[in-house]
C-alpha cells in the first residue's frame, strides 16, 4: 500500500516507522529537519523536508498513487488543509487526520474527514483497563456494533427483556456458575451472572454504568 504521512512527530515517525516495517510504502513529509532525522537510518521509506500540505511536496511523496493518507500534525490547520487538498483534487481514497484541539472537530466532520484524537484514546484506554475485569468485549461486529460480556452486579434481579429493551440490547447468553446457556425474554439475571449481549458501542458504558 502507498500511504504518505503528513507530520513526522512521535505519532508520524512511529507510523512511519511500523507501517514500513509491515512492508507498506512511506512517504512522510515534515518542514523541520530534525523531526525527520528521528527516523534513523533504519528507515527505507521516503522523506520529504518542506511544507506538508505545499503542492510539489505531495506529488515528490506519491499523492497520485497514494492509497491512504496520514495527516498527524501537531497542527490542526495543516491537517485539515493537507486532507482537504488529498480528498478533493487527488481523490486519494483512505484519510485519516488527527484531531489535537477538540474544539476544532466539527470542522472536520464538516468536512468528512475521518479523526483519531490520541488523547482520547488513551482515556479510554484506561477506562477499559480499570473496568476489564468486568467488562470484556468479546468482538467488534463493525464500526458502530460490538459483543461484550459483563458481570451483573445489582442487588435486585431484571428481566432479560427488561435489560434488552431499557439499553437496546440483544443478550445471546447467560453465565451462571460457569454453565452457559441461551436465555429466553422471561428469564431472570441475578447478580453476579455474565451477560453477553450485541449493543450499539455508544451504549455500551450506559449498559456497564447500570449494571456493574
Amino acid at each position: 500500500m502507498n500511504i504518505i504521512i503528513a507530520g513526522c512527530g512521535r505519532l508520524g515517525s512511529n507510523l512511519a516507522l511500523e507501517l514500513s516495517n509491515l512492508g507498506h510504502n512511506i512517504s512522510i513529509i515534515d518542514h523541520i529537519p530534525e523531526h525527520l532525522e528521528q527516523l534513523g537510518s533504519g528507515f527505507n521509506g521516503k522523506t520529504i523536508r518542506g511544507v506538508e500540505f505545499d503542492n510539489d511536496n505531495l506529488l515528490e511523496a506519491g499523492i497520485n498513487e497514494a492509497d491512504s493518507l496520514l495527516a498527524v500534525h501537531q497542527d490542526d490547520n495543516i491537517n485539515i488543509t493537507v486532507s482537504l487538498i488529498a480528498s478533493r483534487i487527488y481523490k486519494v481514497p483512505h484519510i485519516i487526520a488527527r484531531v489535537n484541539d477538540p474544539n476544532k472537530k466539527y470542522i472536520y466532520d464538516n468536512f468528512c474527514i475521518s479523526t483519531i484524537n490520541p488523547v482520547e484514546l488513551g482515556v479510554k484506554i484506561i477506562k477499559n483497563r480499570l473496568t476489564m475485569n468486568s467488562l470484556d468485549i468479546v468482538a467488534t461486529l463493525d464500526k458502530d456494533y460490538e459483543i461484550i460480556e459483563l458481570t451483573f452486579n445489582k442487588n435486585k434481579p431484571f428481566l432479560i427483556s427488561e435489560i434488552e429493551n431499557t439499553y437496546k440490547c440483544v443478550i445471546s447468553g447467560i453465565v451462571k456458575s460457569s454453565t452457559i446457556f441461551i436465555p429466553q425474554k422471561t428469564d431472570i439475571v441475578n447478580r453476579g451472572d455474565r451477560i453477553i449481549c450485541t449493543l450499539e458501542k455508544k451504549n455500551a458504558e450506559k449498559l456497564f454504568s447500570a449494571l456493574s
